[in-house]
């Protein structure tokens, strides 16, 4: 990984008290400005991060904000408010300042029933604690909530915690550090375990377990797969905790050491983990090395601040066509280049590659895993081909494009040279096939290409590996890119320094 010295980074400056003061002021005139564009029903919503001490800002603290503004977004219907366009007055400003990021939404609601949204929300979501939702009515009062908010320490009642000065801006500092960590491991570790979930449930998927039958694989199935990916989430939600408390930590080689430490360890921790969840069946160790590595780039772009601020604003929106996903992929590949190869000579993906001269797992990391991209393009390719009619096999078809050019390490064990290069062959032919078929048409010449994979017994789960990368990048990339699009469509306010 580089080191922080060979980056240049624009942070936000800590915020003074004076800073903060004018902030509110002028916090208030805005509220008062966007109230008296509505009518009757108008109401404003501002949302924002509780965060003690004077450094409002960080890649944690930006992320978990626009989670909350998403969240929102969805439980209250805003954002088709806000598409809509009809009239209706509908506005969304963010405020991008050293003093903290905002949101400044204005709609017509019930002041009442978006307060119960915004508490729930508070409640509900696991770095809630620190989202701060105001509603203000068209008098210009904010609600209240019926019972007080607990101070995240010690649970009592947080205003008087605040009053008293009970806790230390540093013990406050940590809490929050703490609580942010949690929810980003546990959320990227929540779209790791979708991703195997995903893949495995992509049909048909030739020679592979899917809904239809088990492939060439006599002791797996559906559901052996479910409980192997239910076995690893939480070591996805710990490297990505790792990572996390690399990123946020003091960078030298000591620490570097002790992450790349922890990374490996908890590589053979999940692999062990997913043997007794299987009963010693090998469903996902190609996954838990490739996956993990995908988890901890998620968790160190994030951290490191994607959204964080720059000279230029948030920085995950500053570039014309930036793309996360390729962010992502360079940050693993990173990653791996500085894991190096630890693989055992006498594993089975070691002899294949010995033998046949091929790459496998850790040289797809390192080149930042060009198939798991062509996976997501061809996906794209495929469902922008057919649209809604054809969704169902555009994964199919990206899995297709893969098998057609990777060299399967589970393919040449089992089918040898003569097997893998009828895999390719094939899978090329159907790849070319695939956008002058019709879906029905196609689906037919994959359970074709099913039956003969069958029939060979030959698997291509190197394949499959970099189907569910490819699903992980497109989660997440489509839960940020809305967000991305907010802040792009918003009205944003320069900071004041």
């Amino acid at each position: 990984m580089k080191k922080d010295s060979e980056k240049k980074e624009y942070l936000f400056a800590p915020a003074s008290v004076e800073q903060m003061a004018a902030r509110r002021e002028r916090r208030v005139w805005e509220q008062r400005e966007m109230l008296e564009r509505g009518g009757e029903n108008r109401c404003v919503v501002c949302i924002g991060m509780n965060i003690a001490g004077p450094n409002k800002r960080s890649g944690l603290i930006d992320a978990a904000f626009l989670d909350a503004v998403l969240h929102l977004m969805m439980s209250a219907g805003i954002g088709k408010m806000l598409e809509a366009r009809d009239g209706s007055g509908a506005e969304l400003r963010f405020i991008n300042e050293n003093t903290g990021i905002e949101a400044l939404i204005a709609l017509d609601m019930s002041p009442e029933k978006l307060k119960r949204i915004c508490v729930e929300i508070e409640e509900q979501h696991p770095a809630g604690r620190l989202f701060d939702m105001d509603v203000i009515a068209k008098n210009g009062e904010k609600l209240g909530r019926s019972e007080p908010r607990k101070c995240f320490i010690c649970a009592k009642n947080a205003s008087v915690c605040a009053r008293s000065r009970a806790h230390t801006v540093e013990e406050l500092q940590k809490a929050v550090q703490r609580m942010l960590s949690y929810w980003l491991a546990r959320k990227i570790g929540l779209l790791a375990k979708n991703a195997l979930y995903s893949e495995v449930h992509i049909t048909p998927k030739p020679g592979l377990v899917d809904e239809n039958n088990s492939g060439a694989n006599t002791d797996m199935d559906a559901e052996l797969f479910e409980r192997s990916a239910e076995s690893l989430q939480m070591y996805y939600e710990r490297i990505a905790a790792s990572t996390i408390q690399y990123c946020c930590g003091e960078k030298n080689d000591a620490s570097a050491k002790e992450f790349f430490s922890s990374l490996r360890s908890l590589g053979i921790d999940a692999e062990k983990a997913m043997l007794d969840a299987t009963g010693g069946v090998n469903t996902h160790r190609g996954a838990i090395y490739s996956l993990g590595l995908l988890a901890s780039a998620a968790a160190h772009d994030i951290a490191s601040g994607i959204f964080a601020a720059d000279e230029c604003g948030l920085r995950g929106k500053l570039p014309n066509g930036y793309d996360l996903a390729d962010s992502l992929v360079r940050t693993a590949a990173e990653l791996a280049r500085s894991l190096g190869d630890n693989s055992t000579a006498t594993s089975n993906g070691a002899k294949m590659r010995e033998k046949y001269g091929v790459e496998g797992p850790v040289q797809q990391a390192q080149q930042g895993f060009p198939l798991a991209m062509l996976a997501k393009a061809a996906k794209g390719e495929y469902y922008n081909r057919h649209g809604r009619g054809g969704s169902e096999l555009a994964w199919a078809y990206a899995l297709i494009r893969v098998m057609a050019v990777m060299d399967d390490n589970n393919a040449l064990k089992r089918g040898g040279e003569e097997g893998a290069a009828f895999v390719k062959n094939r899978a090329s032919e159907l790849a070319s096939l695939a956008m002058r078929l019709d879906p029905a048409e196609f689906s037919a010449a994959l359970l074709e290409f099913d039956a003969e994979l069958i029939e060979r017994n030959i698997s291509c789960g190197g394949a499959a590996d970099m189907l569910a990368l490819a699903l992980f990048l497109e989660e997440i990339e489509k839960h940020y890119a809305r967000a991305l699009a907010l802040l792009a469509s918003s009205e944003s306010k320069d900071r004041s320094m």
